[in-house]
């Protein structure tokens, strides 16, 4: 980001010195000046700023394929990937550079290797003294907390009775969260697992020697840090946490009960933010593979070979990412809290743990995204055409919008700018960790951007993995005729796609016939169109009623589809009222329209 700050920086300054060249040579008399042309004024850095924020409020007030005005986010969407102001034509160079691009997710373990796993960590579970864990036949969980894996109560992520005993604090009690959260631990640790190497996964000898360390950044009360110790005893499992309390209650439940002087229940809230004094590393008595070290992710000191996170909120995300790109470890990374990234919003991570407010890193990361821009901005008197840079401020605008939550909506065209979003946001990290591997080994990184399986398992269910050397790639198993090469998910297309034909029509179009078909409207879906479609046919066809109005509190997205369907149908329409409780759409067949109370 140094880079793009200094070129953005030299070139302004080259522009303005450019721009006052002519008034200094202008030596001319003002009788020779009178009788000559007045010559054209040159433009500058501000004229140039000026015709920029110009160009950006024709993109702000564009309107996009279904007539519907395009929020702040889809606009600045359209800057990165549009040809000109205005146009509607895709830049196919943004295209190439930006498109996010899904691989699927890593292989998970074939039978033999399961069970060799299994063999190894329940031997060590029997010597450590821990049973297997009491889990619902009836509920069909994801492996390894499924009924045959059976793992220690201390790894599972359902509480098995309703008392507050030891053996179950941080155990989650509604079935459904469970479910969810389950589903997204066994995602993360089936990419761990495809990136150990063969030797350390099936160690020989009797449980290994702990040559692997990983570490599970901001990783709370240990819901992924306990199964991995539990499932790896050959590997070291730190745990890295600002909350003392969360460590607090990840050894309470691998060990039993707290130790006087811990944080007790009575003053969980009292001690919930504490500043960080010094970074503490503490071993469970339990289990000797797993340790808690209080403090921040920077400053976790020792080396490591995989680090691992789930769900860091904000630029913690990118701190995990940063400190794996510094040790050359490979990664796991699932982020949380997009709209956290904005400029004006702080670090949650650090101020829910410590109280502190400090944010340390400018968005966007990658010097590809940070140039991203126009292929034909404005032009100068040379002809020449100058690429505007993607502002921190237009970031943000994505940012805000990736912060998005609504599982049902997941498998749908409804709202996929907003996934788009997302998608963008952790492109722009992917791009960040290759340029910074390039950087460093003079040779492009190896990094992919996957999802969670299924989909539902978390709305924020995109995963960065990255890995150095041939020995780490968790793709080496996948395809037997190609070892080594990461297979595309190209069923994690579709919000892309549904967002670039509703940004640019069918000129940003760039699938198939057949899945063009198939996509819908990003703002509404296909069966919310037909219901609309069906309720003015009924009334101003078959019932030949003049006008019909729809009931209030309808919502604005509501009201803005029956504008869209009552244009397609070529009818007349129009909002009335003022307040939002008034507020309704009006359609009539007559050619004269009605005088409105007021315009929607």
């Amino acid at each position: 980001m140094g880079d793009v700050a200094m070129m953005s920086t030299s070139l302004v300054d080259v522009r303005d010195s450019a721009a006052a060249a002519p008034a200094a040579s202008s030596t001319a008399s003002a009788e020779q000046r009178a009788h000559q042309k007045t010559p054209k004024k040159a433009k500058t850095a501000k004229d140039r700023r000026n015709a920029a924020a110009g160009a950006n409020q024709r993109d702000a007030a564009r309107k996009g394929a279904n007539g519907v005005k395009l929020k702040k986010y889809e606009a600045v969407m359209c800057y990165v990937f549009a040809t000109s102001p205005g146009s509607n034509d895709v830049c196919q160079e943004a295209l190439d550079r930006l498109t996010p691009r899904y691989s699927q997710l890593p292989p998970v373990l074939d039978d033999c290797a399961r069970v060799e796993l299994l063999e190894n960590a329940k031997r060590y579970w029997k010597e450590r003294g821990l049973a297997s864990g009491d889990i619902d036949i009836n509920i069909q969980s994801p492996w390894p907390f499924d009924k045959c894996t059976s793992l220690p109560q201390c790894g599972q992520v359902r509480g098995a009775s309703s008392s507050k005993d030891a053996a179950n604090v941080g155990d989650v009690r509604n079935d459904k969260r469970a479910l969810r959260k389950e589903m997204q631990l066994s995602n993360l640790i089936r990419c761990v697992l495809a990136l150990l190497p063969d030797e350390v996964r099936q160690p020989k000898g009797e449980n290994g020697q702990r040559q692997f360390r990983i570490v599970d950044f901001a990783g709370g009360t240990g819901h992924l840090a306990v199964p991995l110790a539990l499932l790896l005893p050959h590997c070291e499992v730190v745990c890295v946490d600002l909350k003392k309390w969360s460590l607090d209650l990840l050894l309470r439940r691998v060990d039993g009960a707290l130790d006087e002087g811990d944080i007790g229940e009575n003053e969980e809230k009292k001690s919930y933010k504490q500043p960080v004094q010094s970074g503490t590393i503490q071993t469970s008595a339990t289990l000797s593979n797993l340790s808690a070290y209080h403090g921040t992710i920077q400053t976790y000191p020792l080396d490591f070979d995989i680090g691992v996170s789930l769900h860091a909120c904000g630029e913690a995300s990118d701190w995990v990412l940063r400190k794996c790109l510094e040790q050359k470890a490979s990664f796991v990374v699932c982020s949380c809290c997009c709209g956290k990234l904005r400029q004006s919003a702080k670090n949650p991570y650090v101020y829910q743990s410590t109280g502190g407010n400090e944010k340390e890193i400018n968005y966007p990361q990658s010097r590809a995204f940070a140039s991203s821009g126009r292929c034909i901005e404005i032009r100068n008197d040379d002809g020449k055409g100058e690429k505007q840079h993607l502002s921190s401020e237009m970031f943000d605008e994505i940012a805000r919008a990736a912060d998005y939550s609504e599982l049902g909506d997941l498998r749908k065209p409804k709202n996929a700018c907003r996934r788009a979003a997302k998608s963008l946001v952790e492109w722009d990290r992917l791009l960040y960790c290759k340029e910074c591997m390039t950087a460093d080994s003079g040779t492009e990184g190896n990094v992919v951007l996957t999802r969670m399986h299924p989909w539902e398992a978390s709305p924020k269910n995109d995963i960065l993995v990255g890995w150095h050397g041939a020995a780490s790639n968790p793709y080496a198993r996948c395809l037997p005729d190609s070892p080594g090469t990461v297979p595309d998910d190209f069923t994690c297309d579709a919000d892309f796609q549904v967002s670039l034909r509703h940004l640019f029509g069918e000129n940003g179009t760039v699938a198939t016939a057949q899945f063009t078909a198939a996509m819908g409207q990003n703002d509404w879906t296909a069966q919310e169109e037909a219901e609309v479609r069906s309720q003015i046919e009924t009334f101003l066809i078959e019932a030949k009623v003049e006008s019909y109005k729809f009931p209030t509190g309808m919502g604005p997205r509501r009201r803005k589809l029956v504008h869209y369907v009552a244009g397609t149908m070529g009818l007349r329409h129009w909002g009335e009222g003022k307040r939002d409780s008034e507020k309704r759409v009006a359609v009539a067949m007559e050619q004269k329209r009605q005088e409105p109370v007021a315009t929607e």
